[in-house]
């Protein structure tokens, strides 16, 4: 999402700018993420789903020649000019959640596995490690603080039923 909030600013700063998106996945999983995709296409913001191999520079234009596989038509291969190329990755956990805290990991993604229940979602595989933010998967702000949220709220209701309270009077 962030590649085409980019993408539309620069189309709001240079209107007449033919921008083009390469893409191989893209996840509109936020509040009105799809309508902020539709809004970009409508914006003139053209999306072609394929694997970029390679970019190299021509010699004599100095325009950048990407060779890329149209994921949609086939896997046929096309070569098509462009003045600029900004890369734009997806997000991917840099640590081994398994070897620091010894909690397992999704075998989909490599973030930190928290279970799809909606009463814990921030709980983990090891009770009283909770997981929040961008270290359980690819969130945006909003929903790294309500995640925050919540797992700061379980881990309060985890040490109120784990911690046993002692006197602290001298009578």
């Amino acid at each position: 999402m962030y590649a085409i909030k980019q993408a539309m600013l620069l189309a709001g700063a240079l209107p007449l700018a033919d921008i083009t998106i390469y893409y191989m996945d893209i996840r509109t999983f936020g509040k009105q993420y799809e309508q902020f995709y539709q809004t970009a296409k409508a914006m003139g913001i053209e999306f072609v789903k394929a694997k970029v191999a390679r970019i190299a520079e021509d010699d004599d234009t100095r325009d950048l020649k990407l060779r890329v596989e149209l994921i949609d038509e086939d896997s046929q291969v096309a070569e098509p000019e462009h003045d600029l190329v900004v890369l734009s990755v997806g997000m991917l956990p840099n640590y081994d959640p398994t070897s620091v805290f010894s909690i397992e990991k999704s075998d989909y993604d490599g973030f930190i596995d928290t279970p799809t229940c909606h009463f814990a979602p921030a709980a983990t595989t090891r009770p009283g490690v909770f997981a929040a933010g961008t270290a359980a998967g690819p969130m945006d702000i909003v929903d790294s603080i309500v995640s925050a949220s919540s797992a700061a709220a379980e881990a309060a209701a985890y040490i109120k039923s784990h911690v046993a309270e002692r006197s602290v009077s001298h009578d």
